[in-house]
């Protein structure tokens, strides 16, 4: 079971408050890491959500360094609205239209406002993990993860399902998905600082430019597991995330 600690913040339209929870930092030895950058653990994301969607007046604000008296550890004596309500502006993951309302989502915030590059950069890595999650385990559909044991047929067939929907819908999304990755990637080569490692060779090898891939992936010197499976990708000519670790 996931153990986090809890702190309490204010919408500074409206002063509704709003639980947050941070993973305890043990826990995220037990993570999922994907070639996007990504990382789950047990289905939530470790990376924070710095923007926000008041579920109570619906106004949209950033929590990016946490001070006091706007974040409180003490639970305030007042209505306060759970986590859920506003993680990742309360959608489901559960279905693919909750992953459509997510990407749409971001899609909005970006035409919306003029930020400032590290903020734009962490609104399209997210949008893109979005468009991912669209068909993110999409080995889950091979039979072998049913005939493993791990899982039972139902529940298989309706992640199989899903996933082979989502695909669809990735195809039919895949502009948005490119046009958002040419601009991280303009972004994040004009600042090396906000780049996670591994993240160009990552967009480039989901921009189908497998070459620039194995030339970025050569000047990296030492090889990992993660780099070596990123260049078995590319050779393959498979633009598609991928499990890393987990």
């Amino acid at each position: 079971m996931l153990k986090f600690d809890s702190f309490y913040f204010q919408c500074p339209h409206c002063e509704a408050w709003l639980e947050g929870r941070n993973l305890k930092a043990e826990m995220v030895n037990q993570a999922i890491l994907y070639s996007d950058g990504k990382v789950l653990n047990d289905n939530y994301i470790t990376t924070p959500q710095k923007m926000i969607l008041c579920p109570s007046c619906g106004h949209v604000f950033w929590i990016e360094h946490p001070v006091e008296p706007l974040i409180t550890y003490e639970k305030p004596d007042a209505e306060v609205y759970s986590w859920n309500t506003w993680r990742f502006f309360g959608i489901s993951f559960s279905d693919n239209k909750g992953k459509l309302a997510l990407i749409n989502h971001y899609k909005t915030f970006l035409k919306k406002s003029h930020y400032e590059p590290r903020n734009e950069i962490y609104l399209r890595r997210f949008l893109w993990w979005a468009y991912n999650d669209l068909h993110r385990n999409h080995q889950h559909v091979r039979l072998k993860y049913l005939l493993n044991g791990f899982m039972s047929f139902g529940v298989w067939h309706c992640n199989r399902k899903m996933i082979l929907e989502g695909e669809k819908l990735f195809i039919k999304n895949y502009k948005g998905f490119t046009d958002n990755l040419k601009r991280l990637l303009a972004l994040l080569e004009k600042h090396p600082e906000e780049q996670i490692d591994l993240e160009l060779p990552e967009i480039y090898r989901e921009l189908r430019q497998f070459d620039k891939v194995k030339e970025l992936l050569e000047q990296t010197g030492s090889r990992t597991y993660f780099t070596n499976e990123m260049l078995r990708h590319a050779k393959w000519k498979d633009a598609r995330v991928f499990m890393v670790s987990g």
